[in-house]
């Protein structure tokens, strides 16, 4: 222990650094590994072809070429040590990416002060808090699987032999360090591979890092303080636990292999907190969420930040005009500069597959082998729980040093509870009357594991090899699955715990006793084969039937809308036609898809309104003094102009989904009339802006439906408290028509209006752009015969390089590769990729 003292006088230097004011070593791997000698290899900076060749001890080949766009396959011997077939990925994925490497290392280490300065020493706090220690990274190397060391190892190796050839050539060395001063690279070791792919998991996990149970105490506690008695219905209108009218990857329970099976059947009773009032919960909920948004947004400012989503389907043979099954996985993880992912193939060292991959993690990430091909979209295990906690529950565990650029260095206290790491106050300090919350996250020590599942997903033989797989995937997401046996699959990863009957959608602890779980016992799998309907896919929506909604995630609220219905409106209209689909048909449902846009999301929520609000307009048809003929005929010319609208919101038809300009006018209307909708139902409860507006149209739709809804609302949101306002359903809808139409004045509404997708570079502003769409950063569409693969096409945006170099037009060079697939993704092709010949 240390003394009360020495802590403050800490965190008071702390505080003081951050109020006043807006190097590199190496270090050596924990274990020892046998490095090939007489390696020999060649490099040619920018140029298309490299046909780079190293040499391993035993005397056998891998060798790395190049595509005309840079991207790199990697070839040997089936019998060549995986240690060099790695080394070379790492050495090539180096070559492309070694800034962008450097900084998603720093992030997950929480050293990005020591080359930024001042402005991310709030970053470095967050992330060391919730990181794992330096001796705890080292404990995950010791612990790897031998294979897995010996794999990551090599992929280390390369890294470092690409720096090795930056350090004998410093014209190598790209822009972004020059510019921050940086003449050197710090080598890389196998404990930053650890903390990388860690790190990139709490990003995919929707529940890791957000803070809906903290919201959710403190919207309930000013509920009770408002509305008394009337306070629980509300709040569970607002955080319902299962809708089963909601769209889910598996439909028939019969075909669950593992149903969910999460503990939790309860009354679901709330009861108001006495020991903090609704004020003191709110500020410490404002004050994590408010951390965690400023973290996001100076990661942003970097291009560290990692963003998460994702839309994929896979499609039985039988199905197909070729009967082959089909495969399409359309991750969703944001518009950086380079691109967070890059793209390659290895065919050495027994492995067999090509697909995606991210700079820092060894392997393929979402890939296709001559046997199968697989998905990933992020999941919504139940992974993280708040605790209020006693300051007697509270240890110290640690001291971390933040070095950073331009001052001296800062030591903050870590501390940890039985649950997690005290994460408010952050950094802890003792203060009295301050409510002291940790962090339980259920995937904690289990993170690491998932470099192992990458490689057995790769290896796999069979349906079941592939599922035995999923089983060591720490991060929660949607596995899609077919294979050149004709079979589909779905699967969804992740940690998620048993937990007793209670109340999980607020934090444990803030009054009486906390419930407990135990991280390695956890519910059965979320899986299903070969369904009945023929098809899987969903858009980061709920897994089954049976699967609860999100405890600390307010995106994982599902109800009757989400944007995934317009995935299964497609293949249930197809297929009730008996239509067989086509490759191209398959794949291009993914232009369809990204053309939609709803709260920023995608979908089509017209549909699921508009029999109420034709019906609320058509019944108000007679003239009165607040009612003129005028104001009729408006609001029919509104309805028409929706009647005829494809559900888009880009003008023009199929033929303008890719880069017309325009917005729908009819877009503009729905989207602006319902967002009124929300705001005269709820604002008066809820105060402007306060909620999601996804949640808000969800449950705006159970009350519309009533009695008939899935969740029948506890209380009545269209009666509005100010009673000069609108009082029922059906004229909050009339009133806000009437408001939008004089808002928007005439048309056109959505005249070049349709947005861009801007690449920004952190340092050299915007460098890119192309028409916005609710898309994916990466994207493979694969179709499997008897023999394997028998078409593969993808696309992902900007290069398969990331380098720029200092010199040239404007002070810098990109590199040959850097916008190579510009001329693919921007206009939403797809590209084809080389078969298992």
């Amino acid at each position: 222990m240390i003394g009360k003292s020495a802590v403050k006088a800490i965190v008071i230097a702390f505080i003081f650094l951050i109020t006043s004011t807006t190097a590199f070593g190496n270090s050596s791997d924990v274990r020892d590994g046998k490095k090939g000698k007489g390696i020999k290899h060649t490099n040619s900076f920018g140029k298309k072809s490299q046909g780079i060749k190293h040499t391993n001890s035993f005397g056998k080949k891998v060798k790395i070429t190049r595509d005309d766009k840079g991207v790199w396959f990697i070839t040997g011997g089936k019998g060549i040590n995986r240690y060099y077939v790695f080394e070379a990925m790492g050495y090539a994925v180096a070559t492309d990416r070694i800034w962008q490497m450097e900084l998603y290392k720093r992030q997950s280490l929480g050293r990005l002060s020591e080359i930024f300065g001042i402005d991310q020493l709030g970053t470095d706090i967050y992330l060391r808090t919730i990181g794992y220690s330096e001796e705890e990274l080292t404990e995950g190397v010791e612990n790897l699987d031998p294979g897995t060391f010996k794999i990551v190892q090599g992929y280390v190796a390369g890294i470092n032999r690409r720096i090795s050839e930056i350090e004998n050539n410093p014209s190598l060395l790209p822009a972004e360090f020059s510019l921050l001063g940086l003449t050197t690279i710090e080598k890389w070791r196998c404990q930053d591979v650890l903390a990388w792919i860690a790190m990139l998991q709490k990003n995919f996990d929707p529940e890791a890092l957000d803070t809906a149970q903290l919201d959710n105490a403190a919207l309930f506690q000013k509920l009770t303080e408002d509305y008394g008695s009337q306070a629980e219905g509300m709040f569970n209108d607002l955080r319902w636990t299962n809708d089963p009218e909601a769209q889910t990857y598996i439909v028939d329970e019969s075909e669950i292999q593992q149903t969910s099976s999460t503990a939790k059947k309860s009354s679901r009773k709330n009861n108001a907190f006495s020991d903090y009032d609704a004020e003191t919960i709110a500020k410490t909920a404002d004050k994590l969420k408010k951390n965690r948004e400023k973290v996001i947004k100076k990661l942003k400012d970097i291009n560290a930040f990692v963003k998460m989503g994702s839309y994929a389907w896979v499609v039985a043979g039988d199905k197909t005009e070729s009967g082959n099954p089909i495969i399409y996985s359309g991750p969703q993880m944001g518009f950086s500069v380079p691109s967070i992912v890059t793209e390659g193939s290895i065919r050495a060292g027994g492995l067999d597959v090509s697909g995606m991959t991210i700079p820092g993690i060894p392997g393929i990430i979402i890939g296709r082998t001559p046997h199968h091909a697989w998905s990933m979209q992020v999941g919504h295990a139940h992974t993280t729980d708040y605790y209020f906690e006693t300051p007697g529950a509270v240890l110290f565990h640690r001291f971390e040093t933040i070095k950073v650029k331009d001052f001296d260095d800062v030591t903050i206290p870590i501390y940890k509870t039985a649950h997690g790491p005290v994460i408010s106050p952050m950094p802890y300090d003792g203060s009295p009357g301050v409510p002291i919350v940790s962090w339980k996250y259920s995937q904690w020590g289990y993170e690491f594991n998932t470099i192992e599942a990458f490689l057995d997903l790769a290896d796999a033989k069979s349906m079941n090899e592939f599922g035995e797989g999923i089983e060591k995937i720490g991060v929660s997401q949607h596995f899609c699955y077919a294979d050149r046996d004709g079979n589909i699959a779905y699967w969804m990863s992740g940690r998620n715990p048993v937990r007793p009957a209670g109340e999980w959608r607020l934090p444990q602890g803030l009054k009486g006793s906390s419930l407990e779980w135990d991280s390695s016992i956890l519910a059965e799998r979320s899986t299903a084969r070969n369904p009945e309907r023929g098809y899987f896919g969903g858009w980061n929506n709920k897994t089954n039937p049976d699967y609860d909604n999100g405890y600390n995630s307010i995106s994982d609220i599902y109800g009757p809308f989400h944007r995934s219905h317009v995935i299964y409106d497609y293949f249930d209209t197809a297929f009730e036609e008996d239509q067989r689909l086509s490759f191209d048909d398959v794949r291009d449902l993914a232009l369809n898809i990204a053309a939609t846009d709803s709260f920023g999301r995608g979908g089509n929520p017209w549909k699921f309104v508009e029999p109420y609000f034709k019906k609320a307009v058509t019944d108000a048809k007679t003239p009165t003094d607040a009612n003129t003929t005028e104001d009729i005929q408006a609001r029919q010319d509104a309805l028409e102009l929706l009647s005829n609208w494809d559900g888009h919101f880009v003008e023009g038809g199929e033929s303008m989904w890719a880069a017309g300009p325009d917005r729908a006018d009819a877009w503009v209307l729905m989207n602006a009339w319902i967002r009124e909708v929300l705001s005269l139902a709820f604002d008066d409860e809820l105060g402007e802006s306060n909620q999601d507006a996804l949640i808000l149209f969800n449950v705006l739709l159970h009350g519309l439906a009533g009695s008939e809804s899935g969740i029948v609302n506890n209380y009545s949101w269209f009666e509005n408290t100010d009673l000069n306002a609108p009082q029922t359903a059906e004229k909050i809808i009339v009133a806000a028509l009437d408001t939008v139409l004089a808002q928007l004045g005439d048309t056109p509404w959505g005249e070049n209006a349709r947005g861009q997708i801007i690449y920004n570079h952190a340092m050299l502003g915007p460098i890119h752009s192309h028409p916005f769409s609710s898309r994916s950063t990466y994207a493979h569409c694969v179709e499997y015969g008897a023999d394997g693969p028998v078409r593969i096409e993808s696309m992902f945006p900007l290069g398969q390089s990331g380098n720029i170099l200092s010199g040239g037009v404007g002070g810098v060079t990109f590199d040959d590769n850097f916008f190579s697939m510009t001329e693919f993704f921007d206009n939403f092709v797809h590209r084809e990729f080389p078969l298992f010949d």
